[in-house]
């Protein structure tokens, strides 16, 4: 998560000692997200038929040495070819993380616990924030994104050592290692197939595509170049929108598995809220009190934290052993969202406002846009279905 939302605040850094365009940085940015969702259909198959260590750990060392070409290039094409190295390299991170919670717990514990993995994740994210601003206007941004490889090489050789693969008892999925390559694929097709895949999918490239382009990029122009905020004040403002998402992911899941009991319906009501504070956002003029901008990015963190929702949802419609599949589809939509929506709108703005690309008028169309997309989110949404533990739990209390 560090690694996805790491140029916002640094971007300034970036353009002074390797020189490109905002074309370019957004490239540079989009680049993590594209290999990213690359890889995810051949990490859930690979996860679904190996034990999670091993395909975890050869993928996380992969991404480490795009780490450190990252932190010594000199072009901006070098800088691209490492955040593809490295965005390829966490392909199977959140989902393998999943899939060990689907082998190890009962159902009734995913959300909570998936929102749980999301937020001790975003840690990352609020690293990427006022820690990092600081740590390079000390150290350089090269320095620090090296020193960042090493705990990275830490937290990897430490999650070899103390990861066991156990089945939790009363797990139907079978042991990774006896699914064949042609059964995989068959659960591909057959997840492909399945409509709710896409519904659940599709709403997802939109929810964390705009999240991944506002945090991750936009945010920082945004808040230093155009409401003119010092780089400091624009990072502790994105904290807080992290921390929203922080807050709301395990809050979500704990509501969804233990009070409502619902996936549905609170997806929708968040999404719904999203699309406000997007429009809230747009409106919100030069000058306006500090916070007011604060709570409003607040809002939007807590609106999009709701993220594990959908992969609890689209997990309990789908059979065990196709599990880690089906959520590397829905994670592959997720990510390519972050890709287009971050490029896109760079490019969409450098269209339309070809002379002033960063301003006021630029941003508050951009929000528009992702206001518009968010509304389509909530017309997908609305057309899944309720999942299976909790059509179950209602039929057993009946």
């Amino acid at each position: 998560m560090f690694y996805r939302s790491a140029i916002a605040v640094i971007t300034t850094d970036l353009m002074r000692d390797v020189p490109m365009d905002l074309g370019a940085l957004g490239f540079v940015s989009a680049a993590f997200f594209y290999s990213y969702a690359l890889f995810q259909i051949p990490s859930g198959v690979l996860l679904d038929r190996f034990s999670p260590v091993r395909v975890m750990a050869a993928f996380f060392l992969a991404a480490l040495a795009g780490v450190v070409l990252f932190a010594v290039a000199e072009s901006w094409a070098v800088m691209v070819l490492g955040r593809l190295l490295t965005g390829a390299g966490m392909a199977c991170g959140f989902i393998g993380a999943l899939k060990i919670l689907s082998m190890q717990f009962s159902p009734n514990r995913f959300a909570t616990l998936s929102g749980i993995v999301v937020s001790v994740g975003n840690a990352g994210i609020v690293f990427a924030t006022t820690p990092l601003v600081l740590w390079t206007q000390g150290l350089g941004w090269r320095t620090t994104f090296l020193l960042v490889g090493l705990f990275h090489l830490a937290v990897t050789m430490s999650f070899v050592l103390a990861f066991r693969d156990e089945r939790g008892a009363g797990q139907g999925a079978p042991a990774p290692e006896t699914a064949g390559g042609g059964d995989a694929l068959g659960g591909l097709r057959m997840v492909l197939k399945d409509g709710q895949v896409w519904l659940i999918s599709l709403a997802a490239f939109i929810r964390y595509g705009v999240l991944a382009a506002v945090q991750g990029l936009w945010a920082g122009p945004y808040l230093m170049d155009v409401m003119g905020y010092s780089p400091v004040t624009a990072g502790n403002l994105l904290f807080l929108l992290t921390l929203g998402v922080i807050i709301g992911n395990p809050a979500s899941g704990f509501l969804s598995d233990h009070v409502f009991r619902r996936r549905k319906g609170i997806m929708i009501v968040a999404l719904a809220g999203y699309a406000l504070t997007l429009a809230a956002l747009a409106h919100v003029p030069i000058g306006a009190p500090l916070w007011l901008v604060a709570l409003f990015f607040a809002a939007f963190g807590i609106f999009a934290g709701t993220g594990s929702l959908p992969y609890a949802h689209l997990k309990e419609l789908t059979p065990p052993e196709r599990a880690a599949t089906a959520l590397t589809v829905l994670n592959f939509s997720a990510v390519v969202g972050a890709g287009v929506f971050m490029q896109g709108l760079g490019l969409l703005i450098k269209a339309l406002f070809p002379a002033s690309t960063v301003s006021h008028e630029s941003f508050r169309v951009m929000f528009l846009v992702c206001t518009g997309a968010m509304l389509a989110g909530v017309v997908l949404y609305a057309f899944t279905r309720e999942s299976l533990t909790v059509r179950v739990a209602e039929g057993r209390e009946r």
